[in-house]
């Protein structure tokens, strides 16, 4: 059985002639995926730790039981660094332009020709949107998953253990821990 790949053609605008684009877009996904499950686990390990910390072992009965008056600590704490596991492929898609415009300039010879094409702006657009759209995807999955840990945080944590303000870091804005 013979399985159809989407069209996508469209996207080999985004980068010069002869760039091998599906390749970049593999190597992006990968890199995506990557950074997502990197950002998840660093998060499932401090929220592990945060979790764990409101809990006792009953050695009566060797069972945790959970310690009264104990929080959890504000999100931005918990969150901590974990985003940042999406900067080495941010970091990527920022510095992408540059080899692009090399690749015109060294390896197809094409960047004189663009700059006399009537479209006076196709060398930039193709040095800068792909590289663009990739990283407005990776901050869309950043603020994606960002959301999703907070509704883990939220729904995981016991309830009566949230601190009294979820986002003391970053100013607050009240309680949200139900």
């Amino acid at each position: 059985m013979k399985i159809n790949k989407p069209d996508l053609s469209p996207l080999s605008r985004l980068f010069p002639v002869g760039w091998p684009w599906s390749d970049t877009l593999t190597y992006a996904g990968l890199g995506l995926g990557v950074s997502i499950l990197a950002a998840f686990a660093l998060f499932a390990t401090r929220y592990g730790r945060a979790l764990d910390a409101l809990y006792q072992w009953n050695d009566s009965i060797t069972e945790r039981v959970l310690i009264p008056g104990a929080l959890v600590p504000p999100f931005p704490e918990v969150l901590g660094p974990t985003l940042l596991a999406f900067g080495p492929a941010a970091l990527c898609w920022v510095l992408l332009p540059v080899l692009l415009w090399l690749y015109h300039r060294r390896e197809s010879r094409s960047d004189y020709l663009m700059r006399r094409l009537p479209q006076r702006w196709e060398l930039a657009r193709r040095c800068l949107a792909g590289p663009v759209l990739l990283l407005a995807c990776t901050l869309l999955a950043a603020g994606i998953l960002f959301g999703l840990l907070f509704l883990w945080y939220q729904t995981a944590t016991p309830a009566g253990h949230f601190p009294p303000d979820v986002w003391a870091m970053t100013g607050g804005y009240g309680n949200a821990g139900m």
